[in-house]
């Protein structure tokens, strides 16, 4: 090798050590757990609705959606960091748009994402009022295209191949069977193209007459376990614990019971009722306590950005700049107080569940289908699923070495919060709650029972130990590596 060529080697190991494209692991779906492919943890999702802009904002034509700025997305994911957050919800996404900062960005700080494949544009979701009629190829062209761009990214959690298209009677009367159909076909097109299992499941509403039988009709086996039409997860939008609510008040207690014998991971897709205003989340020492962590693999709080509902975290505005709310502020409080490596403890009972048979039996209600005929891929499904899309936009992991937020970000004190950045976690790391105090915001009021967990007290310092320990051991393979380069160029004369 001549000296030049080593140069450029040096330079291109330089850009290497300087810049993070480290993964996260992959997650498998064990019977009705989340589990870690490398450590076989399992992994409770702690996680935030996603869409900025709201669903009115999604505009294909704009060349934007909620993962398309990595500015943007630095500056979310910093905040994310420091929340506890290990998981996104995003619904619309336009599947031509190059995605691989921001996911890249999530992935460094670990954070997984869920992604709806659908969108509200015409033709791009299933009609819940003629099912048959948006059932066709261009309708899995679309859906196929978000597999596509997403596949290659580690830190996929898994698609929704539904969002609450199931919410009244008459719906859930035509409606499931379309359902089950789209989930065989995008397994189908995920194991032709693909190299790894990406679950694929539902979010339904919290219709309380027609729950049951959501759950029950999506999770049983028509074909035994390999049944490809059965959604691999069940999430659920549930807003029924408002303010200082109880497990019993709530109506929790009956959701637990609803899914004690759950054969898929269940999870709230959407919660966070604001009917009380500022919302004090005492729902998260429940939903991750011992009442509800045996059936319940965690939840996702709606939502992010501030849109006209007032879900918000934080306000989102036009020049980039953000002011935490005291919502934020709230469930940081709570989330700090989870004890994260119970959370990760495995479940053997849980993880060798086998289905139950599909029959009509299983279904309560007389206007729900209760007949498990599921329709035969449309016209065209077939070379779709064998050859794969036309020229698919294909994402991919990219180095990040911007870490510094460059956006201002006040607290929801209207402090100014300075030297916010991403911290890239070492190889299978997800992020966790980790004691921090964003806005410098103080705690809820000790009335409130959200401030007395006292089991769950010492949980941040043990996971934030961990954590440090293997920061510590990245850190020292990223200085040594830097410490050859330095050696090598010393030595050529550089």
């Amino acid at each position: 090798m001549s000296i030049q060529q080593l140069h450029y080697t040096l330079f291109a190991l330089v850009a290497l050590f300087c810049s993070y494209a480290v993964a996260v692991q992959n997650l498998r779906v064990q019977g009705s757990d989340f589990v870690n492919n490398v450590t076989n943890a399992r992994f409770q999702i702690i996680g935030v609705a996603y869409q900025p802009g709201g669903a009115s904002g999604f505009n294909p034509g704009s060349g934007v959606d909620p993962l398309s700025n990595g500015t943007i997305c630095l500056r979310d994911a910093a905040l994310m960091q420091r929340l506890g957050v290990n998981t996104i919800r995003v619904y619309n996404l336009d599947p031509e748009l190059d995605h691989d900062l921001c996911a890249s960005i999530f992935n460094a700080v670990g954070i997984y994402m869920l992604l709806d494949v659908n969108s509200p544009l015409p033709g791009q979701s299933i009609n819940r009022g003629d099912p048959g009629s948006s059932y066709n190829s261009d309708y899995l062209s679309r859906i196929f295209a978000v597999v596509e761009n997403f596949k290659n990214y580690p830190n996929t959690l898994g698609f929704f191949g539904g969002n609450e298209v199931i919410n009244d009677d008459t719906s859930s009367g035509i409606v499931p069977p379309y359902v089950r159909a789209v989930n065989r076909d995008l397994k189908n097109y995920i194991a032709a193209h693909v190299n790894r299992t990406i679950p694929v499941g539902y979010s339904a509403a919290d219709v309380r007459p027609i729950l049951a039988d959501t759950w029950s009709y999506f999770q049983c086996a028509i074909n035994g376990t390999a049944d490809l039409t059965r959604a691999d997860f069940f999430g659920l939008n549930s807003y029924s614990w408002c303010g200082d609510s109880n497990f019993e008040m709530s109506e929790y207690n009956q959701l637990v019971a609803q899914f004690s014998n759950t054969t898929v991971p269940v999870f709230f897709s959407e919660y966070g009722c604001n009917k009380v205003k500022p919302r004090i989340w005492t729902e998260v020492q429940a939903l991750y306590g011992s009442q509800m962590t045996g059936v319940f693999s965690g939840g996702i709080v709606y939502e992010w950005t501030q849109e006209e509902n007032d879900f918000g975290l934080a306000v989102f505005n036009d020049n980039g700049t953000v002011q935490l709310r005291t919502d934020f502020d709230n469930l940081q409080i709570q989330l700090n107080k989870l004890n994260v490596t119970t959370l990760e403890k495995g479940n053997a009972s849980a993880t060798a569940v086998t289905p139950p048979q599909c029959s009509s039996g299983l279904i309560t209600s007389s206007s729900f289908s209760n007949k498990f005929i599921i329709p035969d891929p449309p016209n065209g499904a077939a070379d779709l699923i064998k050859n794969g899309i036309s020229n698919p936009k294909q994402g991919k992991l990219v180095g990040v070495t911007d870490t510094k937020v460059s956006l201002a970000v006040q607290g929801s004190n209207g402090n100014m919060i300075s030297n916010l950045a991403i911290k890239p976690l070492p190889n299978d790391s997800s992020n966790t709650p980790n004691g921090d105090n964003t806005s410098g915001a103080s705690s809820i009021s000790s009335s409130s029972p959200s401030a007395t967990a006292s089991t769950t007290g010492t949980a941040p310092s043990a996971t934030q130990s961990k954590k440090a320990a293997a920061s510590k051991e990245s850190t020292f393979t990223w200085l040594w590596g830097l410490a050859v380069v330095a050696g090598l160029a010393s030595w050529v004369g550089l």
